[in-house]
């Protein structure tokens, strides 16, 4: 009798562990779901699993810039389509975004935006800046950017915050920069070195990332499809087919993130920014 029912769970526990190892469930990380991991991610060192689930919404304060006539330059249905956009993009890890406030700034000199000058009165100010949570800005021009710029999580920066141009939030550009803000890079970023065509050296180049083709921006802008125009060759001579859908680029057809781009931000909410609310 003892036999037969050490023979029974023993027969269970082999079927629970099979179970486990086929669905690569595992213990959540806090508020995340977190997924056995099958592969290495950006870094070499993000070892968050393929299908990590944040569960979280954040807060967006969202403060408009009048113009000198007192015009705030985007409309309430603007401002829905960015979080709609948002949402759409992060929901993948399961992160998601609520406009918790709207302020006008009536300091219309600030509309035409001077990275750091203004960025430091703003801050310090507590009407206009609020801390632990996303603040983003919305100015006519941006110090000159395509898209805005972000402040990154990097050691020392402790401002949450991200400038965005008025006539961008409806685009992209509120997606980049929020990929800017959990960690990514651009695809054409060559901080690093220049990222070959075949990706050999992808985790120690470019934007850092094995499954993002390389990059060649600002080499072979043009008048073509989606912006590039077909011609430059890396270093090893093989032609560019450059990432012309993805977000973090700056071509015209963006569209995605990719999974491990996707794997890097959840990480860097959970090991960077998991204060914000």
């Amino acid at each position: 009798m003892k036999l037969k029912t050490f023979l029974l769970v023993f027969t269970f526990l082999l079927s629970f562990s099979a179970f486990s190892q086929k669905t690569g469930k595992s213990a959540p990380h806090g508020n995340a779901k977190i997924i056995k991991p099958n592969s290495t991610s950006a870094y070499g060192n993000t070892l968050l699993p393929h299908d990590t689930c944040l569960k979280k919404k954040l807060s967006l304060m969202i403060y408009i810039f009048l113009d000198s006539l007192g015009n705030p330059g985007v409309t309430a249905a603007n401002l829905t389509t960015m979080v709609n956009n948002l949402n759409k993009y992060f929901k993948p890890i399961c992160l998601s975004f609520q406009n918790c406030s709207t302020k006008y700034v009536p300091e219309w000199k600030y509309n035409q935006w001077d990275r750091p000058n203004h960025e430091f009165k703003m801050v310090g100010s507590y009407n206009y800046y609020t801390e632990k949570t996303i603040n983003i800005y919305l100015v006519d021009n941006a110090g000159g950017e395509p898209d805005g710029y972000s402040h990154r999580p990097i050691p020392g920066d402790t401002i949450d915050l991200i400038v965005l141009n008025k006539n961008q939030i409806t685009g992209f550009s509120p997606e980049h920069e929020m990929g800017h803000f959990f960690g990514l890079l651009d695809t054409h970023d060559a901080a690093a070195g220049a990222e070959l065509v075949k990706r050999t050296n992808c985790y120690t180049a470019g934007d850092l990332f094995c499954d993002t083709d390389a990059d060649p921006y600002p080499i072979g802008v043009g008048p073509s499809t989606c912006g590039f125009v077909y011609g430059p060759k890396d270093a090893a001579l093989n032609f560019y087919e450059p990432p012309v859908d993805n977000i973090m680029s700056y071509w015209s057809c963006r569209c995605r993130f990719t999974q491990e781009q996707y794997n890097k931000m959840a990480y860097i909410y959970i090991t960077k920014r998991k204060y914000l609310h």
